[in-house]
Protein backbone atom coordinates (compact mmCIF):
# COMPACT_ATOMS: atom_id res chain seq x y z
CA UNK A 1 0.00 0.00 0.00
CA UNK A 2 1.48 3.68 -0.97
CA UNK A 3 1.49 6.10 1.79
CA UNK A 4 -1.97 7.95 2.17
CA UNK A 5 -1.90 11.58 0.73
CA UNK A 6 -2.35 14.08 3.12
CA UNK A 7 -5.65 15.75 2.94
CA UNK A 8 -8.74 16.84 5.03
CA UNK A 9 -12.66 16.84 4.92
CA UNK A 10 -15.23 17.51 7.32
CA UNK A 11 -16.33 13.99 6.47
CA UNK A 12 -12.89 12.44 7.11
CA UNK A 13 -12.35 14.44 10.14
CA UNK A 14 -15.76 13.58 12.17
CA UNK A 15 -15.33 9.88 10.79
CA UNK A 16 -11.84 9.72 12.44
CA UNK A 17 -13.14 11.66 15.76
CA UNK A 18 -16.25 9.18 15.77
CA UNK A 19 -14.17 5.81 15.31
CA UNK A 20 -10.92 5.32 14.30
CA UNK A 21 -10.80 2.22 13.62
CA UNK A 22 -13.76 2.35 11.10
CA UNK A 23 -11.68 5.63 9.43
CA UNK A 24 -8.83 3.10 8.73
CA UNK A 25 -11.30 0.80 7.29
CA UNK A 26 -12.57 3.39 4.77
CA UNK A 27 -9.90 5.96 3.97
CA UNK A 28 -6.69 4.02 4.84
CA UNK A 29 -6.88 2.46 1.10
CA UNK A 30 -5.81 4.26 -2.30
CA UNK A 31 -9.52 3.58 -3.61
CA UNK A 32 -10.94 5.09 -0.67
CA UNK A 33 -9.35 8.20 -1.05
CA UNK A 34 -11.62 11.38 -1.25
CA UNK A 35 -9.42 12.28 -4.58
CA UNK A 36 -10.71 8.55 -6.00
CA UNK A 37 -13.02 8.60 -8.85
CA UNK A 38 -16.24 7.79 -7.23
CA UNK A 39 -15.36 8.06 -3.85
CA UNK A 40 -18.06 9.97 -2.51
CA UNK A 41 -19.87 7.13 -3.52
CA UNK A 42 -18.69 3.89 -2.17
CA UNK A 43 -20.66 3.64 1.09
CA UNK A 44 -24.03 2.52 1.12
CA UNK A 45 -26.53 4.93 2.74
CA UNK A 46 -27.25 3.00 6.28
CA UNK A 47 -30.84 4.55 7.20
CA UNK A 48 -34.17 6.10 5.57
CA UNK A 49 -32.82 9.75 6.60
CA UNK A 50 -29.15 9.25 5.26
CA UNK A 51 -30.61 8.13 1.74
CA UNK A 52 -32.76 11.52 1.53
CA UNK A 53 -30.34 13.65 2.96
CA UNK A 54 -27.94 12.64 -0.08
CA UNK A 55 -30.85 12.90 -2.29
CA UNK A 56 -31.48 16.38 -1.51
CA UNK A 57 -28.17 17.43 -1.96
CA UNK A 58 -27.59 15.59 -5.46
CA UNK A 59 -30.74 17.15 -6.33
CA UNK A 60 -29.54 20.62 -5.35
CA UNK A 61 -26.61 20.29 -6.84
CA UNK A 62 -28.12 19.67 -10.30
CA UNK A 63 -30.24 22.28 -9.55
CA UNK A 64 -27.75 25.12 -9.39
CA UNK A 65 -26.38 23.85 -12.05
CA UNK A 66 -29.08 24.18 -14.12
CA UNK A 67 -29.93 27.69 -12.20
CA UNK A 68 -26.24 28.69 -12.84
CA UNK A 69 -27.13 28.08 -16.88
CA UNK A 70 -30.65 29.78 -16.48
CA UNK A 71 -32.56 26.40 -17.05
CA UNK A 72 -36.16 26.39 -15.04
CA UNK A 73 -37.71 23.89 -13.58
CA UNK A 74 -41.12 23.26 -12.70
CA UNK A 75 -42.93 21.37 -9.88
CA UNK A 76 -43.56 18.09 -11.58
CA UNK A 77 -39.26 18.11 -12.97
CA UNK A 78 -38.49 18.77 -9.68
CA UNK A 79 -40.51 15.76 -8.52
CA UNK A 80 -38.98 13.23 -11.54
CA UNK A 81 -35.56 15.04 -10.50
CA UNK A 82 -35.87 13.66 -7.24
CA UNK A 83 -37.26 10.46 -7.22
CA UNK A 84 -34.72 9.96 -10.05
CA UNK A 85 -32.02 10.57 -7.78
CA UNK A 86 -33.79 8.62 -4.81
CA UNK A 87 -34.45 5.76 -6.55
CA UNK A 88 -30.46 5.47 -7.57
CA UNK A 89 -29.71 5.54 -4.34
CA UNK A 90 -31.96 3.07 -3.20
CA UNK A 91 -31.16 0.38 -5.80
CA UNK A 92 -27.20 0.67 -4.45
CA UNK A 93 -28.54 0.32 -0.59
CA UNK A 94 -29.84 -2.81 1.65
CA UNK A 95 -32.32 -1.42 2.75
CA UNK A 96 -35.73 -2.38 3.35
CA UNK A 97 -38.43 0.46 3.74
CA UNK A 98 -41.96 0.90 4.45
CA UNK A 99 -43.49 2.17 1.41
CA UNK A 100 -46.11 4.64 3.29
CA UNK A 101 -43.09 6.02 5.75
CA UNK A 102 -41.01 6.53 2.65
CA UNK A 103 -44.17 8.67 0.86
CA UNK A 104 -44.25 10.66 4.06
CA UNK A 105 -40.87 11.73 4.15
CA UNK A 106 -40.51 12.22 0.44
CA UNK A 107 -43.09 14.84 0.65
CA UNK A 108 -40.77 16.02 3.97
CA UNK A 109 -37.91 16.41 1.95
CA UNK A 110 -39.54 17.94 -1.22
CA UNK A 111 -40.47 20.93 1.06
CA UNK A 112 -37.32 21.01 2.79
CA UNK A 113 -35.72 21.91 -0.72
CA UNK A 114 -38.68 24.37 -1.39
CA UNK A 115 -38.00 26.22 1.89
CA UNK A 116 -34.08 26.45 0.95
CA UNK A 117 -35.05 28.44 -2.55
CA UNK A 118 -37.25 30.88 -0.33
CA UNK A 119 -33.94 31.62 2.31
CA UNK A 120 -32.03 35.30 2.52
CA UNK A 121 -29.20 33.70 0.94
CA UNK A 122 -30.06 31.86 -1.52
CA UNK A 123 -33.32 32.97 -3.05
CA UNK A 124 -32.06 36.08 -5.46
CA UNK A 125 -29.98 33.18 -6.82
CA UNK A 126 -33.09 31.20 -7.39
CA UNK A 127 -35.11 34.33 -8.81
CA UNK A 128 -32.51 35.32 -11.08
CA UNK A 129 -31.45 38.44 -9.43
CA UNK A 130 -28.55 37.01 -7.95
CA UNK A 131 -26.08 39.04 -9.85
CA UNK A 132 -22.47 37.07 -9.79
CA UNK A 133 -22.42 33.99 -8.07
CA UNK A 134 -20.83 30.96 -8.18
CA UNK A 135 -20.94 27.35 -7.35
CA UNK A 136 -18.77 24.85 -6.32
CA UNK A 137 -18.35 20.76 -5.97
CA UNK A 138 -17.04 19.80 -2.02
CA UNK A 139 -14.89 17.62 -3.82
CA UNK A 140 -12.53 19.81 -5.49
CA UNK A 141 -9.63 20.20 -3.48
CA UNK A 142 -7.28 22.89 -2.55
CA UNK A 143 -3.80 22.27 -1.82
CA UNK A 144 -2.37 24.40 1.23
CA UNK A 145 1.16 23.27 2.43
CA UNK A 146 1.07 20.01 1.23
CA UNK A 147 -2.37 19.36 2.08
CA UNK A 148 -5.36 18.80 0.02
CA UNK A 149 -8.19 20.45 1.58
CA UNK A 150 -11.73 19.74 0.62
CA UNK A 151 -13.58 22.62 2.29
CA UNK A 152 -15.24 23.86 -0.88
CA UNK A 153 -18.01 26.11 -0.05
CA UNK A 154 -21.73 25.01 -1.74
CA UNK A 155 -22.42 28.49 -3.23
CA UNK A 156 -20.18 32.22 -3.30
CA UNK A 157 -22.18 35.59 -3.61
CA UNK A 158 -21.05 38.65 -4.57
CA UNK A 159 -22.59 41.57 -2.97
CA UNK A 160 -21.23 44.89 -1.19
CA UNK A 161 -17.94 44.46 -2.56
CA UNK A 162 -17.57 41.20 -0.82
CA UNK A 163 -17.96 37.51 -1.60
CA UNK A 164 -20.19 35.95 0.62
CA UNK A 165 -19.25 31.58 1.11
CA UNK A 166 -22.03 30.11 1.93
CA UNK A 167 -22.50 26.60 3.05
CA UNK A 168 -25.46 24.50 3.21
CA UNK A 169 -26.32 21.64 6.05
CA UNK A 170 -29.07 19.70 5.59
CA UNK A 171 -28.72 18.12 8.55
CA UNK A 172 -27.03 20.01 11.26
CA UNK A 173 -26.95 19.54 15.09
CA UNK A 174 -29.08 21.85 17.34
CA UNK A 175 -26.29 23.85 18.37
CA UNK A 176 -22.94 24.15 16.87
CA UNK A 177 -19.81 24.14 18.84
CA UNK A 178 -16.65 25.61 18.53
CA UNK A 179 -14.80 22.84 16.23
CA UNK A 180 -17.79 23.61 13.65
CA UNK A 181 -17.09 27.36 13.36
CA UNK A 182 -13.33 26.17 12.74
CA UNK A 183 -14.57 23.88 9.89
CA UNK A 184 -16.02 26.44 8.86
CA UNK A 185 -13.36 28.90 8.66
CA UNK A 186 -12.00 26.23 6.03
CA UNK A 187 -13.84 27.67 3.07
CA UNK A 188 -11.66 30.63 3.25
CA UNK A 189 -8.64 29.13 3.30
CA UNK A 190 -10.34 27.03 0.53
CA UNK A 191 -10.88 30.35 -1.41
CA UNK A 192 -7.55 32.45 -0.90
CA UNK A 193 -5.86 29.30 -3.40
CA UNK A 194 -8.79 29.89 -5.58
CA UNK A 195 -8.50 32.12 -9.41
CA UNK A 196 -10.84 34.55 -9.14
CA UNK A 197 -11.15 35.09 -5.84
CA UNK A 198 -9.15 37.83 -3.75
CA UNK A 199 -6.22 37.02 -1.63
CA UNK A 200 -7.48 38.72 1.58
CA UNK A 201 -9.86 37.64 4.38
CA UNK A 202 -11.48 41.05 4.95
CA UNK A 203 -12.87 40.86 1.37
CA UNK A 204 -15.23 37.59 2.43
CA UNK A 205 -18.24 36.76 4.65
CA UNK A 206 -18.92 33.72 6.05
CA UNK A 207 -22.99 32.20 6.10
CA UNK A 208 -24.20 29.00 6.80
CA UNK A 209 -28.13 27.63 5.94
CA UNK A 210 -28.51 24.91 8.43
CA UNK A 211 -31.74 23.09 8.59
CA UNK A 212 -32.25 22.41 12.33
CA UNK A 213 -35.62 20.90 13.97
CA UNK A 214 -37.69 21.65 11.11
CA UNK A 215 -36.34 25.03 9.96
CA UNK A 216 -33.88 26.38 7.66
CA UNK A 217 -31.60 28.68 10.08
CA UNK A 218 -28.85 31.37 8.47
CA UNK A 219 -26.69 32.81 10.60
CA UNK A 220 -22.93 34.59 10.24
CA UNK A 221 -19.93 33.06 11.00
CA UNK A 222 -17.21 35.65 12.74
CA UNK A 223 -14.03 36.26 10.63
CA UNK A 224 -10.66 36.53 11.73
CA UNK A 225 -7.03 36.11 11.37
CA UNK A 226 -6.69 34.26 15.13
CA UNK A 227 -9.50 32.08 14.01
CA UNK A 228 -8.11 31.19 10.46
CA UNK A 229 -4.75 30.15 12.07
CA UNK A 230 -6.68 28.03 14.64
CA UNK A 231 -8.62 26.12 11.74
CA UNK A 232 -5.56 25.43 9.69
CA UNK A 233 -3.85 23.96 13.00
CA UNK A 234 -7.14 21.94 13.33
CA UNK A 235 -5.99 20.88 10.02
CA UNK A 236 -2.77 20.03 10.92
CA UNK A 237 -3.79 17.91 14.14
CA UNK A 238 -6.43 16.28 12.16
CA UNK A 239 -3.51 15.04 9.39
CA UNK A 240 -0.97 13.80 12.19
CA UNK A 241 -3.81 11.96 14.35
CA UNK A 242 -4.80 10.31 10.46
CA UNK A 243 -1.25 9.27 9.81
CA UNK A 244 -0.96 7.76 13.07
CA UNK A 245 -3.47 5.38 12.53
CA UNK A 246 -2.67 4.75 9.43
CA UNK A 247 0.62 3.89 10.33
CA UNK A 248 -1.37 1.73 13.05
CA UNK A 249 -2.91 0.08 10.14
CA UNK A 250 -0.07 -0.92 8.04
CA UNK A 251 1.69 -2.43 10.98
CA UNK A 252 -0.91 -4.56 11.85
CA UNK A 253 -3.60 -4.83 9.37
CA UNK A 254 -6.19 -6.52 12.17
CA UNK A 255 -6.81 -3.01 13.78
CA UNK A 256 -6.29 -4.82 17.36
CA UNK A 257 -4.78 -1.50 19.20
CA UNK A 258 -6.64 1.62 17.20
CA UNK A 259 -9.51 3.20 19.39
CA UNK A 260 -12.78 1.60 19.12
CA UNK A 261 -15.82 4.03 18.46
CA UNK A 262 -16.55 7.09 21.18
CA UNK A 263 -20.44 6.19 21.29
CA UNK A 264 -23.13 3.31 21.21
CA UNK A 265 -24.97 5.39 17.98
CA UNK A 266 -21.67 5.12 16.02
CA UNK A 267 -21.87 1.14 15.91
CA UNK A 268 -25.41 0.47 15.76
CA UNK A 269 -25.23 2.29 11.80
CA UNK A 270 -22.06 1.07 11.14
CA UNK A 271 -21.46 -1.13 8.07
CA UNK A 272 -18.48 -2.58 9.16
CA UNK A 273 -20.20 -4.15 12.87
CA UNK A 274 -20.02 -7.65 11.56
CA UNK A 275 -16.47 -8.95 12.50
CA UNK A 276 -15.80 -5.64 14.87
CA UNK A 277 -14.60 -6.68 18.07
CA UNK A 278 -17.59 -3.95 19.17
CA UNK A 279 -20.15 -6.27 17.22
CA UNK A 280 -21.66 -7.72 20.26
CA UNK A 281 -21.03 -4.44 22.13
CA UNK A 282 -18.97 -1.71 22.49
CA UNK A 283 -18.49 -1.55 26.29
CA UNK A 284 -17.36 -5.00 26.54
CA UNK A 285 -15.55 -4.76 23.55
CA UNK A 286 -13.10 -1.89 25.02
CA UNK A 287 -12.52 -3.62 28.16
CA UNK A 288 -11.14 -6.26 26.59
CA UNK A 289 -9.12 -4.12 24.01
CA UNK A 290 -7.77 -2.02 27.25
CA UNK A 291 -7.23 -6.05 28.91
CA UNK A 292 -5.14 -7.38 25.66
CA UNK A 293 -2.86 -4.04 25.35
CA UNK A 294 -1.92 -4.03 28.78
CA UNK A 295 -0.74 -7.44 28.52
CA UNK A 296 0.65 -7.11 25.52
CA UNK A 297 2.55 -3.81 27.35
CA UNK A 298 3.75 -6.05 30.23
CA UNK A 299 4.90 -8.45 28.12
CA UNK A 300 7.23 -6.48 26.16
CA UNK A 301 8.39 -4.95 29.61
CA UNK A 302 9.64 -8.14 30.91
CA UNK A 303 11.24 -9.19 27.84
CA UNK A 304 12.98 -5.57 27.71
Amino acid sequence: MQPLSSFWSQTSSRLMNACPRLWALVYAKPHKRPDAPGSADNTRPRTLDELLTRTMRKVWRRRLTDLYNHKIWSPSYKLQAFMKAFNKLLKNSNLTLNSSLVSRKITQSMRQLERLEQTLSLRNIVSGDGGRWAYFDRQRPALIDGVKLYAAPDVAVFTHHRWTLVRIQFRASPHQGWYQVLEHMLMVHWALQQPGFPDNIEAFRLKVVAWRRGVWVEHEVPLSSTLMRQAFALVEHDVREAKWIERCALADPSLAALPLARHEMTCNICHHRKGCPAGNGLTEAKEEQRIRLVSLSEGSDEVG
